[in-house]
C-alpha cells in the first residue's frame, strides 16, 4: 500500500493536472492520494475532492505541518511526497515500489526533478544537484539535496523518527532526510524525474538574490547550531566518532561545491584554467565588446556610432548568427574591428554539455567561410566554463576572454524594464578603471525581430558611454590591442 500525500494552499489552478497524472499510474497495487488542505482560500479542497483525493485539513500553517497531518492520515507502508504543481510519468509508483521490494535495507528513495519551463541556468541547477547527491551517497551515506516533490520513505521509519521537525532546516527536504539517515540507508536515483512548476525561481533577479541570501543565512544558522552541538557533547564526554568525521565530510564538500561553482559560473575566474578578463596596466586604456551579434538592424548602428568616434571594438559573434547576417560580419572585420568566437548556438550551459567542444569548432568553421578569418579569441556564453572547454581551447589554439564591467543588460531588461540610456551608461562609467573589458551587448542569443532582441539601448547608451570616457582621458582599443595577443588563428 502506497500514500501519496499532497500539501495544498491555494492551489486549484495547478492540482487537477498533478491529481490527473496520478489517477492515471500504471501501479496494479494499491494506493491512495491525500490532499492536505493548509489554510485555502479559493476551491483546493472542491478540486481535491472532484477528483478522488481524500482531503483533510490543517490549520496550522507550514509545509512541516501539512505533510505530517498527512503521514499521520495514511494507511500505506509506504509514504510519498507529492508537490500541487507538479506532475508524475505513469510508471513513477512502480518504480517506487519496486526499489523498496528490491531494497530492504533502504528507508527512503529520493528522485528528481525538471522544470516544465526551465530557464537559461536549469541545466546547471540539474548538474549541481546531481553532484551534490553523487557525493553526498559516497561521503554521508544520503542525498543531500531531497525534493519535497519527489521523495518517499518506509513509514515505519517515520514513525521511529517521529516524523518531521517543524523548526529544522527545510524540515521536508534536508530535515527529514537528515531524521531518516539515523535509522538506514537513503537512495538516490536521477533517473526517478518528475517534472514541477518554475514559479518558484520564475521572479525578478534581486528576489532571486535575496531568497538565496536568507536561505544561506539559514543554512550558516543551522551550521553553527550543529557545530555548538557538537562541542557540547564533546564537553560532556559523549561517544564521538562518526559524528565529527560526517561533520568533516559536509565541510569539504560544501568547500568543493563552493570552488566549483565560482569556476563554473564567475566570468574572470581562474579555478580551471587561464581566463583573460581584465589586463593589468596602469594606462587608461579600456576594450568594448559586444555579445550575441550580429543582430540587424543594432549592429549595424552600433558600428556606424564607432565609426562615428573613431572607436575599434570586439564584437563575440553566434556562428548561426553569422550564416544569418554575413555581410554585417565582413563589415565588423573591414571597418578594423576584431571578430571573436560566441559558438555556434549560444547553449547556456554549453561548458558541461559532451556537445560544445563541437559547437565551438562549427563556429570558427562558420566564421571562417564567411569572413575568410579564424578567431583566435572565444568567450563562453554567460561567461560559464569548465575544465574541459579549457582543455579544448588550448589544443585549439584559443583563448578564453570574458569581462571585468558589466551592466547586466539582459537581465535588467528581463526581469526590471528598460532603464534609461542615461541610467544604461552611468552604469558602465561607474565602473571603469584602466585596463577593463567592458561587455555589451548587440543580440539576444538567436533571437530576433522581437523585444528581447531590441537592442536600442545599447545603441543609444554607447555614444554617453563614448564621449564620457573619451572625455576623462581613456583610450579604446581591441582585446589583441589590450592583451597583446592575436586575434585570428
Amino acid at each position: 500500500m502506497i500514500s501519496v500525500v499532497i500539501p495544498a494552499l491555494n492551489e486549484e489552478k495547478f492540482l487537477p493536472e498533478c491529481l490527473e497524472s496520478l489517477k492515471n499510474q500504471d501501479y496494479q497495487g494499491d494506493y491512495e492520494i491525500i490532499v492536505v488542505d493548509n489554510g485555502s482560500v479559493d476551491n483546493t479542497s472542491k478540486v481535491a475532492s472532484k477528483c478522488g483525493a481524500k482531503v483533510f485539513s490543517c490549520s496550522k500553517r507550514g509545509v512541516a505541518y501539512a505533510r505530517q497531518t498527512g503521514a499521520y492520515k495514511a494507511s500505506g507502508d509506504i509514504i510519498v511526497q507529492a508537490d500541487a504543481d507538479t506532475t508524475y510519468p505513469r510508471n513513477w509508483l512502480k518504480r517506487i515500489a519496486n526499489h523498496f521490494s528490491s531494497h530492504p535495507e533502504s528507508v527512503a528513495l529520493a528522485g528528481a526533478y525538471v522544470y516544465k519551463d526551465p530557464l537559461r541556468w536549469s541545466k546547471f541547477e540539474y548538474f549541481m544537484r546531481h553532484l551534490t547527491n553523487i557525493a553526498g551517497r559516497l561521503f554521508l551515506g544520503k542525498a543531500v539535496l531531497v525534493s519535497g516533490a519527489n521523495f518517499a520513505f518506509r513509514r515505519e521509519a517515520f514513525l521511529k523518527v517521529n516524523g518531521y521537525e517543524a523548526n529544522s532546516l527545510f524540515p521536508d527536504q534536508w530535515g527529514i532526510s537528515r531524521r531518516l539517515s539515523r535509522v538506514g540507508s537513503i537512495s538516490y536515483d536521477k533517473t526517478l524525474l518528475v517534472t514541477t512548476s518554475a514559479r518558484r525561481i520564475q521572479k525578478p533577479l534581486c528576489f532571486i538574490l535575496i531568497g538565496m541570501v536568507l536561505n544561506s543565512a539559514r543554512m550558516s544558522s543551522h551550521f553553527i547550531k550543529h557545530v555548538a552541538n557538537l562541542f557540547k557533547r564533546f564537553a560532556m564526554k559523549l561517544p564521538l566518532l562518526r559524528t565529527p568525521a560526517r561533520l568533516a565530510t559536509s565541510v569539504s564538500l560544501a568547500i568543493i561545491v563552493t570552488v566549483l561553482s565560482y569556476g563554473y559560473i564567475f566570468p574572470g575566474s581562474q579555478v580551471f584554467g587561464k581566463v583573460y578578463s581584465i589586463s593589468k596596466t596602469s594606462d587608461k586604456v579600456v576594450a568594448l565588446t559586444f555579445d550575441d551579434g550580429p543582430n540587424e538592424p543594432y549592429t549595424s548602428q552600433v558600428l556606424d556610432i564607432l565609426n562615428s568616434y573613431g572607436v575599434k571594438a570586439t564584437f563575440f559573434t553566434i556562428g548561426k548568427n553569422v550564416e544569418l547576417y554575413p555581410e554585417t560580419a565582413r563589415r565588423i572585420i573591414a571597418e578594423g574591428n576584431v571578430l571573436g568566437n560566441h559558438t555556434y548556438s549560444h547553449n547556456a550551459n554549453h561548458a558541461l554539455i559532451s556537445g560544445g567542444s563541437k559547437d565551438i569548432q562549427l563556429a570558427q568553421e562558420v566564421i571562417f567561410k564567411v569572413t575568410g578569418v579564424t578567431p583566435h579569441l572565444y568567450r563562453p556564453p554567460h561567461g560559464k566554463k569548465s575544465p574541459w572547454e579549457l582543455q579544448f581551447l588550448k589544443q585549439e589554439r584559443l583563448v578564453e576572454v570574458t569581462w571585468s564591467v558589466s551592466a547586466n543588460d539582459q537581465h535588467i531588461l528581463a526581469y526590471l524594464g528598460r532603464p534609461s540610456p542615461e541610467t544604461f551608461a552611468k552604469e558602465i562609467i561607474s565602473k571603469m578603471k584602466p585596463g577593463k573589458i567592458v561587455l555589451l551587448h548587440d543580440g539576444y542569443g538567436l533571437t530576433h525581430g522581437d523585444i528581447k532582441s531590441d537592442k536600442s539601448l545599447t545603441v543609444e547608451a554607447l555614444p554617453m558611454i563614448i564621449e564620457e570616457l573619451q572625455h576623462q582621458g581613456y583610450k579604446f582599443v581591441t582585446i589583441p590591442e589590450l592583451l597583446g595577443i592575436p586575434a585570428y588563428n
